[in-house]
């Protein structure tokens, strides 16, 4: 069964996240630590990442690098998502090699959430 991972502080928001999925039949792992995620994903090679940019002693940014530039995680597809990122951050962020299958804002409606996770996952098809 496919699996997304969450990596994120927030446990209101990770939860909200999780149940989102869940809908989709898409079950999530929740980590806080990036070092730990990043082995996870290596690891077990979820279907989809949910990354935060906000992040207890590093960026989502740097996290999204880190995945990107590894043989083993480049084509997963992942989320970056935060809440005091300007569109034209995540614009620019956009244009990079390393950069996010898609991007939503913090708050965000479920319905662009679950259209973000439909158009991850039918790309990684």
């Amino acid at each position: 069964m496919a699996s997304a991972l969450i990596i994120d502080a927030d446990a209101r928001l990770t939860i909200r996240l999780a149940t989102i999925l869940a809908a989709r039949s898409l079950p999530a792992a929740v980590l806080v630590d990036p070092r730990e995620a990043v082995a996870w994903v290596r690891t077990y090679a979820p279907a989809l990442v949910l990354l935060r940019v906000e992040l207890p002693g590093t960026s989502g940014f740097a996290v999204c690098n880190r995945l990107r530039r590894d043989d083993d995680t480049r084509a997963i597809p992942l989320i970056l998502y935060g809440s005091e990122v300007p569109p034209e951050v995540f614009d620019g962020h956009s244009k990079l090699r390393t950069r996010a299958t898609a991007y939503l804002h913090v708050p965000f409606d479920p319905a662009r959430v679950h259209a973000a996770v439909a158009a991850c996952l039918s790309v990684s098809a």
